[in-house]
């Protein structure tokens, strides 16, 4: 009966997605942005140097029904100013909060860099049972090894893919971290990239060990009140605990607030957010990944090929950076779209991209 069920429910999933994602989910709005009291100045394309026919085509491509599946929006900022906004679904997307998915990773980096530079992060070899001292009671001398250098590249080797947000967030362990830490090891800490979302939550774990506050709490006071964003949610565990790995909404424009925020070497309209070192450090390249044209950093992707960066959160959630340019582009996407469908990729994103960042 429980097989017959699931199944009749999963049938039904397939009928709504393709429903939903059918051609007329498209619509072909306007693009120029509205100047608001949201901290942007708004410009065009030409006054900026980017080449309109390129955006033009861009636009087209995002429109076709059958790429960029599941996209509701596409902004472009230059030189500091919002030159390109639009919105495929609904124009009130616009002022709605997204679920941004896995680019809450890259905001736990910020967040960790904020930590980092208030002190109240020990050094990055440091190892995470040297901060969650009660949850490593007893653990095994191999995993009492994993530095938060191993969790920020997703390096801790712990195997805990399948199941984590059933396990984590649905019916929530008495002792989560610890339920993180008992997982089997797929490789000795420090040796494999894995991506994973047990990582970052034990980052998170570790940044409310030390700060005595959740990350939602530390985020809303250090990083997104200087850069005026109040419209958002964060998504909690059980225990009150911040979603490390994802669970962050924000609307549109303040996404590619953060994007502009990690180009300006952790500044805001001349505030320093976040040191220049952090983002230096966890923007560049610091390991290997099974994606051929990507690395990995502290919980953001290096486009080596654009000399830039990106957030990625599945269903296509993007805030590509590339600092020579001054250049943020930002797509925003049902955060469901399944992975098999087109634009749910990175690569995907930095291909469609390349007219405004690739010299002629």
């Amino acid at each position: 009966m429980m097989q017959t069920r699931m199944g009749w429910l999963l049938a039904l999933v397939s009928t709504v997605a393709g429903c939903w994602f059918d051609g007329a989910f498209k619509h072909r709005g306007p693009t120029v942005p509205e100047e608001l009291a949201d901290g942007w100045e708004v410009a065009t394309p030409e006054s900026v140097g980017l080449d309109p026919e390129a955006l033009a085509a861009i636009h087209s491509q995002l429109l076709e029904p059958e790429q960029f599946v599941g996209a509701l929006g596409f902004l472009v900022v230059k030189d500091g100013k919002l030159v390109f906004e639009t919105y495929f679904a609904d124009p009130a997307d616009r002022d709605h909060v997204h679920h941004l998915q896995s680019t809450t990773k890259s905001v736990t980096s910020l967040i960790y860099g904020i930590g980092r530079d208030q002190g109240w992060m020990p050094p990055m070899d440091a190892t995470l049972c040297s901060i969650l001292v009660d949850d490593c009671a007893g653990l095994d001398a191999l995993r009492q090894t994993i530095t938060l250098d191993n969790l920020l590249t997703m390096r801790s080797g712990i195997d805990f893919d399948d199941g984590f947000v059933m396990e984590m967030w649905v019916d929530p362990p008495e002792k989560p971290a610890r339920t993180i830490l008992d997982k089997p090891l797929h490789a000795d800490p420090g040796d494999v990239f894995r991506y994973s979302n047990a990582d970052p939550q034990l980052v998170s774990y570790a940044l409310q060990a030390l700060a005595g506050r959740n990350e939602e709490s530390i985020g809303r006071e250090f990083l997104f009140s200087p850069l005026g964003i109040d419209d958002l949610y964060w998504d909690h565990g059980g225990h009150g605990e911040t979603m490390g790995p994802h669970g962050l909404h924000l609307r549109p424009r303040d996404f590619a607030k953060l994007g502009e925020l990690a180009l300006n070497r952790g500044s805001w309209n001349g505030t320093q957010v976040v040191s220049s070192d952090w983002i230096d450090l966890s923007t560049a390249k610091q390991v290997d990944t099974d994606e051929p044209s990507l690395g990995y950093g502290y919980y953001w992707w290096t486009v080596p090929e654009a000399n830039g960066y990106s957030t990625w959160g599945h269903g296509g959630q993007y805030a590509f950076v590339v600092p020579a340019l001054r250049l943020v582009m930002v797509l925003v996407s049902h955060p469901d779209t399944n992975d098999d469908l087109h634009g749910s990729r990175l690569p995907q994103f930095v291909e469609l991209t390349r007219p405004l960042w690739l010299a002629p």
